[in-house]
């Protein structure tokens, strides 16, 4: 015969890190307890670009009436997709005068861009040729000159991190000046989030079956945008045995697929655990 207790842990659990610590209030006898994971609500908030990891960072070089300008772009820290890459290069060139505004409109455009192929499962580098002249009902950005002939921006990438989140190697693409529009693609898999996973932990589960012992659950992003609620509901609950002795709290952390520790921004979670405990008979 067993009794199961339900406890939830928030944010008024947040120990620091990833890491939230559940008082009991009084030591509890873990010998005969298993736990199980619920429920799991978590904002994702751990981003994919950030300085630490060294991927925040490529270079644009952009042709000029007397030759090129290379640009160097520093992304802020946060999650990113493509697409959120491709509309960042998009402002730092407006924002810092290389683009052409139409006059009637007053839509802006830029000479390269990043995007995405389904099809082949690419991430695709576009550069456009500058023109020679301003075209007629266009005003030209307030750092944009042209070239004497027409050539097109090139991408430039120092960091292998930032590479690989666009599966790009370092070098500069395309290799040269290019006179028509160009369309160079990455030549690996690109990884723009090295999160494919999140392992939840407990501190004092013993499962003697798996190597990684403190794993109760596990569920994938995939599908949710950054700074949106993840919710992970099991289809059945799977009981884990605790570690022998007493204890007056217990440990849960967020890790990634290799069980490094989330970086994670929001401790706003809901975490529900149900804690079973067998009945001796005596």
């Amino acid at each position: 015969m067993s009794v199961t207790y339900p406890i939830i842990i928030n944010k008024s659990n947040y120990a620091g890190g990833s890491s939230f610590r559940y008082s009991f209030g009084t030591s509890v006898e873990m010998t005969h307890m298993s736990i199980a994971l619920e429920k799991a609500t978590v904002w994702f908030s751990w981003p994919n670009i950030t300085a630490v990891k060294a991927n925040n960072s490529f270079s644009i070089i952009h042709p000029t009436s007397s030759g090129t300008i290379t640009l160097n772009l520093t992304i802020p820290d946060g999650g990113y997709n493509v697409s959120d890459l491709n509309n960042y290069l998009f402002w730092y060139l407006v924002s810092q005068g290389y683009y052409i505004s139409n006059n009637s409109t007053g839509e802006q455009t830029v000479y390269c861009k990043f995007v995405v192929n389904p099809s082949t499962y690419q991430v695709q580098f576009i550069s456009y040729p500058v023109p020679t002249a301003l075209p007629s009902g266009f005003t030209a950005g307030p750092q944009l000159t042209f070239p004497s002939t027409s050539k097109g921006p090139q991408l430039s990438i120092a960091s292998p991190a930032f590479g690989k989140v666009i599966g790009f190697a370092t070098g500069t693409f395309p290799s040269s000046q290019p006179s028509t529009i160009t369309t160079v693609s990455s030549t690996s898999t690109f990884v723009v989030s090295d999160v494919q996973n999140v392992v939840v932990t407990l501190d004092s589960c013993c499962n003697p079956y798996a190597p990684n012992s403190k794993v109760i659950h596990s569920f994938s992003p995939a599908g949710t945008t950054y700074a949106n609620l993840i919710t992970s509901m099991p289809t059945a609950l799977s009981f884990i045995p605790q570690q022998s002795g007493w204890r007056s709290e217990i440990t849960v952390q967020l890790c990634d697929q290799y069980l490094i520790p989330l970086n994670i921004l929001d401790p706003d979670i809901a975490i529900i655990l149900q804690l079973r405990i067998e009945k001796i008979q005596e």
